[in-house]
């Protein structure tokens, strides 16, 4: 079930299901193998699990057709929703509620201390299709007064988490952006982040976060129009019982740091919509970088 995008079929005969790059590599197959029987049994039809290699070949990959479903960032959602029409069937519960928040971080020994610090330092992001570790810092620099296009000498993409803090370490780039999950009862306490779990050979103690920014709407899991109501709302139900199949679940965990779904909270992708246009009045093109024909 794993390999190439499979060539585009009548989704009554089989389902193509694609997944982002891997926050870590190591899991991806077995996150692969273990969506592919769980959802084909579910649905009561074939479905082939596809990890992309970009947010780009995963935007094109859902705009061309070669995917009907497809988990989705929720900056790149918001964005295919508008050019493809996807519709959010479930959203991922990442252990502390649906949202979680974006930050800046750079190492221990760096002058940069604020977020004000970023402007004349450059700066390691993901993608252009994440909100994490692209889309939200950028809005929060706008938040500033900061013009990310004009005020950062140097910008370059990495095109996952891990990647980007091991240019943060070492010293490839000045500062980073990544995902944070706080510690709801102890806010300044990180439980999970882009080096936490750290990735191989980074130390977590090198590390010191800015102001976090958010909370983000979480992850989706959305279906293209190719996919008929009645399958979508399998998919959907097939998600939020994910919890109960110990293999998917601790797949999913291992891979997108959840095992859970929730139903999707339109509100928090509507507060998405609002700032990404706003960021947009404000000079900062968030979302044009984002649709799929522009994807760089």
């Amino acid at each position: 079930m794993l390999g190439s995008v499979p060539r585009p079929r009548p989704p009554t005969e089989r389902i193509a299901f694609g997944v982002p790059p891997s926050l870590t590599e190591a899991h991806h197959r077995a996150l692969l193998d273990a969506l592919s029987v769980y959802l084909s049994s579910q649905i009561g039809m074939p479905v082939v699990a596809y990890r992309a290699l970009t947010y780009e070949d995963l935007a094109t990959r859902v705009s061309n057709g070669d995917l009907q479903v497809a988990w989705l960032p929720p900056a790149l959602f918001v964005e295919l929703e508008r050019t493809v029409g996807m519709r959010a069937v479930a959203a991922a519960e990442r252990g502390l509620g649906v949202g979680y928040f974006s930050a800046f971080f750079t190492l221990v020994d760096s002058p940069i201390r604020s977020v004000e610090d970023v402007p004349g330092h450059s700066v390691g992001w993901v993608d252009p299709g994440s909100a994490s570790g692209y889309v939200f810092p950028r809005l929060q620099l706008a938040s500033y007064g900061i013009d990310p296009a004009t005020s950062l000498p140097e910008e370059v993409f990495f095109r996952s988490h891990a990647a980007v803090v091991r240019g943060v370490v070492d010293r490839a780039v000045d500062v980073g952006a990544t995902y944070v999950h706080l510690d709801p009862a102890e806010p300044t306490r990180v439980i999970r982040a882009g080096w936490q779990p750290p990735p191989a050979g980074v130390d977590p103690a090198s590390i010191q976060w800015l102001d976090p920014f958010g909370p983000l709407p979480a992850d989706v899991v959305a279906v293209t129009n190719k996919i008929d109501p009645k399958t979508a709302d399998k998919i959907g139900r097939a998600f939020f019982a994910i919890d109960q199949v110990e293999a998917v679940r601790v797949a999913a965990q291992r891979q997108f740091g959840t095992g859970r779904f929730v139903e999707v909270h339109e509100r928090s992708y509507e507060i998405l919509r609002h700032a990404m246009e706003s960021a947009e009045g404000k000079g900062v093109e968030v979302s044009a970088s984002l649709r799929p024909s522009l994807l760089t």
